[in-house]
């Protein structure tokens, strides 16, 4: 069962109902199965839509305060996850990289945008 926020959202929404319901099936099950990052480039591929397509749906989400947005920093060397910011502000704060025993700048570093689900808001059906 969806919360009122998310039947919220489609009632506002009605065209992109049925895609936002994909799309709430999809956090739901990634959250069940431990993901705590919704990305939507991986959400694009699992639902047959455009990067872009996921983007807004997200957006629309987060919009809501049903996800949150926040920005995942990689060590473009390692891969590693260095931190996990919330405001692209803070992007310029690069951490200190443990698996290079070094301090990047931003040109070492990946950013990649990812939705985080708000507590309880897209509770498991």
């Amino acid at each position: 069962m969806s919360s009122p926020k998310f039947e919220r959202v489609k009632r506002r929404n009605p065209r992109l109902a049925e895609m936002l319901d994909r799309l709430g099936a999809y956090i739901r099950a990634q959250n069940s199965a431990g993901q705590k990052f919704i990305l939507p480039k991986l959400a694009a591929a699992k639902l047959g839509l455009s990067d872009g397509e996921a983007f807004v749906l997200l957006e629309i989400l987060a919009s809501e305060d049903i996800l949150h947005r926040v920005y995942n920093l990689y060590c473009r060397e390692t891969k590693v996850l260095l931190a996990t910011v919330d405001d692209a502000r803070c992007l310029d704060k690069v951490p200190w990289c443990d698996e290079c025993d070094a301090e990047h700048d931003l040109r070492d570093l990946r950013v990649e945008v990812a939705f985080v689900p708000r507590d309880g808001v897209l509770a498991a059906a």
